[in-house]
């Protein structure tokens, strides 16, 4: 989240621009919101996403949802407990698969260990047992709450059977070199079996959300602005 808010903050100001109200959340537990990351769990995150948009539209707004990453899945799990149609659904560099994305964050734990002596080695398997028993493990300076986890890991995108979008778009950042995601390609050709008006497109950019320095992706921002 700490690399990615010039981003976000540079796209929310051009829809802003462009008559979009704005709405940036930060969750229980991140950036300018009380608690401890430690302490944030899955079930609050998705109710208080509930709680703002039946607030919007309360207030006479339709909505469009615009997630990065994990955002994808919380976002899916809190559409299809919900009662609200949303207008668009925005994704950049979507996590489709909470439990891959995790055990490869456990895998920097599993990094740092080697490279301490003293630490005790571990598998990214041993640590996945840990949380599913319920202790809280601390991974890159994060206190990782089970009750957050484990939720997240029994979560994948082609699961969710209600999909209350007009419109899903989904961006890619790229390097030069690269390709885009294959499970990315597979998600929308599922949807679009199912008549889902879905669309995938790539930018060249670097991962902001990752980079040691930040970064910005003026493509991504222009790209978002068309597909809304």
């Amino acid at each position: 989240m700490n690399k990615s808010r010039r981003m976000i903050s540079l796209q929310a100001r051009e829809f802003a621009a462009k008559e979009y109200a704005v709405l940036i959340i930060d969750l229980f537990g991140t950036g300018d919101s009380q608690g401890d990351f430690s302490d944030a769990n899955w079930t609050a995150w998705r109710q208080s996403l509930l709680s703002l948009c039946r607030a919007l539209l309360q207030q006479g707004f339709t909505i469009s949802l615009w997630a990065l990453r994990c955002g994808t899945l919380l976002a899916l799990d809190m559409a299809e407990k919900s009662e609200i149609q949303f207008e668009n659904f925005l994704m950049w560099q979507p996590v489709l698969n909470g439990e891959t994305f995790m055990m490869q964050f456990l895998r920097l734990r599993v990094a740092s260990a080697l490279m301490d002596r003293n630490a005790p080695r571990e598998k990214t398997a041993d640590l996945k047992k840990m949380l599913q028993d319920g202790h809280l493990l601390e991974v890159a300076g994060y206190g990782l709450n089970p009750e957050l986890v484990n939720p997240l890991m029994a979560i994948r995108a082609n699961q969710f059977k209600k999909l209350p979008f007009k419109k899903i778009a989904i961006i890619e950042v790229i390097g030069d070199s690269q390709k885009g995601a294959p499970i990315n390609r597979k998600f929308v050709d599922e949807l679009q079996h199912k008549d889902f008006d879905v669309s995938l497109q790539s930018v060249a950019g670097s991962p902001f959300w990752s980079t040691q320095e930040i970064v910005e992706v003026p493509e991504l921002i222009t790209a978002s602005l068309q597909c809304i």
